[in-house]
Formats: C-alpha cells, sequence, structure tokens
C-alpha cells in the first residue's frame, strides 16, 4: 500500500519534499498529496517550514516554495498562557 511506502520513506528520510516523496513510491505529486492529507489526519506527518532554511544554496525552503513534510505529529506550540485575559478574568 502506497501509505505505508510514504511513511516508511519519511520515516527513514525524517524530512522530504513532495516530489521526492511522490518519485519514491511512483506516484504523482497530487496523488501524494491527497495520501499525505490522510497521514496528517491520523497525526503521523505533517507539514514542515524549517526556521531559516535547510541550509542548502538553492533556499527555497526558506522562501517556502517546497513543499515538506516530516514523519511523526506536528510539534506543539508553547503557549505562554499567563498573557491570556480570558484566563486572568476566571480566577
Amino acid at each position: 500500500m502506497i501509505l505505508t511506502r510514504i511513511l516508511g520513506f519519511l520515516e527513514q528520510r525524517q524530512v522530504a519534499s513532495l516530489a521526492e516523496i511522490a518519485q519514491a513510491v511512483g506516484s504523482t505529486p497530487d496523488a501524494v498529496r491527497n495520501m499525505l492529507q490522510t497521514l496528517q489526519r491520523k497525526g503521523l506527518v505533517h507539514p514542515y517550514q524549517p526556521q531559516g532554511g535547510c541550509g542548502s544554496r538553492c533556499r527555497q525552503c526558506a522562501q517556502g516554495s517546497a513543499e515538506l513534510y516530516a514523519h511523526g505529529a506536528a510539534p506543539v506550540q508553547a503557549v505562554d498562557v499567563t498573557q491570556c485575559g480570558l484566563i486572568a478574568r476566571d480566577h
């Protein structure tokens, strides 16, 4: 099944572009994008935007022109609840 192959590829690579994933599983980018959305809903992969780029000279990922995906659930953003006006009113 292609979903399993996508997961295996991302597990091995950790981060890959949509084009790399499509090539690795022998499918089109549009079909793979739909499969990645299914895997995202299950918390198995997430879109990835590197801070300042991946370090290569092309800088495409820093400009947001490369569609990257990473293995695993999206990292949780820390939220400072002490600045939240709703919490202050409840106490």
